[in-house]
């Protein structure tokens, strides 16, 4: 939908556009729409979710667009996405923001019946659908960047540069809403293949796990690797810088295919991605989407073997934001 922010001859058709992320209780979605604010370059507020009652949320966000002396005219972008349903609240805030909104949609999952009010954002990113209005990504959005690596590796260098080489990164998710087949029996069989693959290579493994880590499953896979090179970091008891500083440190890694984004993150990287896709433990559309990063060259699905390989790293984020740019600068 192709929007007029602002009438030629207003004085504030240069302004810089306000920033808003709409919050998430899901990990991913809520560092995928910072991630994308961040890159935008644009300064971006936080904003709590729809509550159920759509009247009260809109004058809520026009009294913080008014309220930051924006009478009207300065270009409002709202980043929302998959995660909890709110598709229909964010696409209402058209009524109250009519010519000065862009509506960002970030599709992590959809499913095959999308909603019906989806159509009424302006800009979907997604990594499984292509048309009008639609930036097709391979891979989804995340907070790294280059400069983040570098800074990351300085800052906890004297934990990886003590471990041998080379150091395979295990990043562990979990069950999902539609699927629970991650359990201390696959723990225990995924343990076995990367066990297998560090033995080929000598070196060591660092394992991270996630919110949706089953306890019981991460034990098992602790106790699976017992007596090889290997440390732990439990997501609860460590700073997120340390979870970046694994990605930069390791040089292969093995990740599970139910997390879009620590899989994406991989990616970014630009070193050896293995993805475990049993269907046991990942959904349709988790195999589906992981299959792009496949199909790029960034991925490839975990086996026994490892044969190094190279390629360029994607960069969803980067995409996404400067299309973003270039839609501003057509509309405006």
């Amino acid at each position: 939908m192709a929007i007029t922010y602002l009438n030629k001859e207003n004085p504030r058709q240069n302004a810089q556009p306000l920033v808003w992320v709409v919050d998430s209780a899901y990990t991913g979605e809520r560092h995928a729409r910072i991630g994308l604010a961040e890159r935008l370059g644009y300064g971006y507020d936080i904003v709590p979710m729809p509550d159920g009652d759509a009247d009260s949320y809109g004058q809520m966000l026009k009294h913080k667009y008014t309220g930051n002396g924006n009478g009207g005219g300065v270009p409002l972008l709202v980043i929302s996405g998959t995660g909890e349903e709110t598709t229909a609240e964010i696409a209402d805030l058209r009524k109250l923001f009519d010519g000065c909104l862009f509506n960002i949609y970030l599709a992590s999952i959809l499913p095959e019946q999308h909603h019906p009010r989806l159509c009424e954002y302006d800009l979907i990113a997604s990594p499984q659908l292509i048309g009008t209005n639609i930036i097709t990504m391979v891979g989804v959005p995340h907070q790294l960047t280059r400069a983040r690596l570098a800074t990351v590796y300085q800052q906890h260098e004297s934990i990886f540069n003590k471990l041998p080489r080379p150091i395979i990164g295990l990043l562990v998710g979990g069950n999902t809403r539609y699927c629970n087949g991650f359990n201390a029996t696959h723990a225990k069989l995924l343990a076995r293949r990367v066990a297998k693959i560090s033995k080929s290579l000598g070196g060591s493994i660092v394992v991270s796990n996630s919110p949706r880590t089953p306890t019981a499953a991460f034990t098992a896979l602790q106790n699976e690797l017992a007596g090889l090179s290997c440390c732990f970091f439990d997501w609860r008891q460590i700073e997120t810088s340390v979870y970046h500083a694994l990605l930069a440190h390791a040089d292969l890694f093995v990740v599970t295919g139910d997390s879009l984004s620590m899989c994406s993150e991989a990616a970014f990287t630009g070193k050896p991605l293995l993805v475990d896709l049993s269907d046991n433990a990942t959904e349709t559309y988790h195999r589906e989407i992981v299959g792009r990063l496949v199909d790029y060259g960034a991925a490839r699905p975990l086996c026994d073997n490892f044969e190094p390989w190279t390629y360029t790293p994607p960069d969803p984020t980067e995409g996404l934001a400067n299309a973003i740019k270039r839609r501003l600068r057509e509309t405006i």
